[in-house]
C-alpha cells in the first residue's frame, strides 16, 4: 500500500471540557500552556469539574467529549478528510480508553498501525477557556513507549511523507524511535515532515531539536511561540528567516494573524480566514493537514498555504480537534 503521509506520534485520548479562567486560577494553570502530569491529577480536575468519582466513571455518564487524538493523529484525520490516503502508527493499551480510541481510528479513514499493549492508554485533558485558548493536561500512558518495531516499514517506505512531531522527544524511547524512522525515510527517498509542537517542550529539547530539523527534515511547522523558541529570535520574521536556512520548507502560524510560509528561499505572506472562535484545540494540526494535503496534490505554496488556512479555521469555529462537517466543497470554492 502507498501513502501520501505516514506518521509517528503520541496515541492520546482527548478530553474536552469547557471552564472558567477562574477554575484556571485556582489551579494554579497558565491559560494556553500543555502540561504533562499523571492521571491521578487529570482525575482531581475532572472530580472539580464534574463531581465524577473518576475518569471511567464520567465517560460512562456522557459527561464528556472526545475524540482519538494526539497531534500528529489529528494530522492525519485532516490530510483523509481533505482527500488523501494518510496511515499512522500509535501505541495503545487495552484498556477502555484504548478500545474507544480503537474504535474511533477505525471510522477515520486512517490506515492505523496499532499497538496494544498492558498498561494505560494515554489521554490528554483539554480545558477550554471562554476566548477559545486550551490548557492540557497530557498523561502520556503507553503512548511514550513507541519503539521502533511497533512501526509498519513498508508504510513508511512508501510513503511520500513521515510525519513527526516534537512531542516524541518527551520520551526517550520514542525520540530514538523517531529518529530511527528519520534515517529509514531518508534510505528510501521519502521525505521528512516535523512539527514543533509546543515551546515548552522545545526548551526541553531545543538542541536535539535543531541538530535534526538543520539534517534531515523538508517541512517545518511551527507557531509564532514555538518558532522564536527554536530560533532565538524574538519577532516572528527573523525567526522565519533563521529557520528557513534551516530546511527547505518552513511555515510559521500566527492565529489571527494568517501564516508566513518559506519554501526554497520563496516567503510568502497566507491571509486568515476569519472566524468566531470556538476552541483552538487542533488548530494547528489542520493547518499543516491543509498544507501537507496542497503539496502532495501538487498544489502551489500560496495555494497549499490557503488549503491550511481555510481547514485550521474551520476548526477553530467549532468544539474539538477534528472538523465535523464536509470540507470538499469548501475546497471547490476556494480552489
Amino acid at each position: 500500500m502507498e501513502l501520501d503521509v505516514y506518521a509517528l506520534g503520541n496515541a492520546l485520548m482527548d478530553i474536552q471540557v469547557q471552564v472558567e479562567d477562574s477554575l484556571l486560577t485556582e489551579l494554579g494553570l497558565q491559560k494556553g500552556n500543555r502540561y504533562l502530569t499523571e492521571r491521578y491529577r487529570q482525575e482531581e480536575i475532572l472530580q472539580k469539574l464534574l463531581r465524577s468519582d473518576n475518569l471511567d466513571s464520567a465517560l460512562k455518564a456522557g459527561k464528556l467529549q472526545t475524540a482519538a487524538g494526539g497531534s500528529a493523529a489529528n494530522t492525519m484525520y485532516g490530510i483523509s478528510q481533505l482527500g488523501g490516503r494518510a496511515g499512522f502508527c500509535g501505541k495503545i493499551a487495552t484498556d477502555g480508553l484504548g478500545a474507544l480510541y480503537s474504535a474511533h481510528m477505525q471510522q477515520s479513514g486512517i490506515v492505523f498501525n496499532e499497538k496494544s499493549v498492558q498498561g494505560m492508554t494515554g489521554t490528554c485533558i483539554v480545558l477550554i477557556s471562554d476566548d477559545a485558548q486550551r490548557t492540557m493536561l497530557t498523561c502520556l500512558g503507553v503512548s511514550g513507549e513507541i519503539d521502533y518495531e511497533d512501526i509498519d516499514e513498508e508504510l513508511l517506505k512508501h510513503s511520500r511523507y513521515i510525519y513527526l512531531e516534537g512531542y516524541l522527544f518527551e520520551s526517550e524511547c520514542a525520540a530514538k524511535t523517531m529518529l530511527r524512522a528519520v534515517a529509514a525515510a531518508r534510505k528510501n527517498g521519502v521525505k521528512v515532515a516535523l512539527t514543533a509542537s509546543d515551546a515548552s517542550c522545545i526548551n526541553r529539547h531545543r538542541n536535539m531539536l535543531v541538530q535534526l530539523i538543520q539534517n534531515d527534515v523538508d517541512l517545518l511547522l511551527a507557531n509564532a511561540r514555538e518558532a522564536q523558541a527554536l530560533s532565538g529570535a524574538d519577532n516572528n520574521d527573523a525567526a522565519l528567516q533563521v529557520l528557513s536556512g534551516w530546511c527547505e520548507g518552513v511555515a510559521v502560524t500566527n492565529g489571527e494573524h494568517g501564516s508566513m510560509v518559506s519554501f526554497n528561499g520563496d516567503f510568502m505572506k497566507i491571509a486568515p480566514n476569519r472566524v468566531s472562535a470556538v476552541d483552538t484545540t487542533g488548530a494547528g494540526d489542520a493547518y499543516v493537514a491543509g498544507l501537507l494535503y496542497g503539496i502532495i496534490s501538487g498544489r502551489t505554496i500560496r495555494e497549499s498555504g490557503m488549503i491550511a488556512s481555510l481547514f485550521s479555521a474551520k476548526v477553530v469555529a467549532q468544539i474539538g480537534p477534528r472538523y465535523n462537517g464536509d470540507i470538499q466543497p469548501e475546497l471547490k470554492k476556494l480552489l
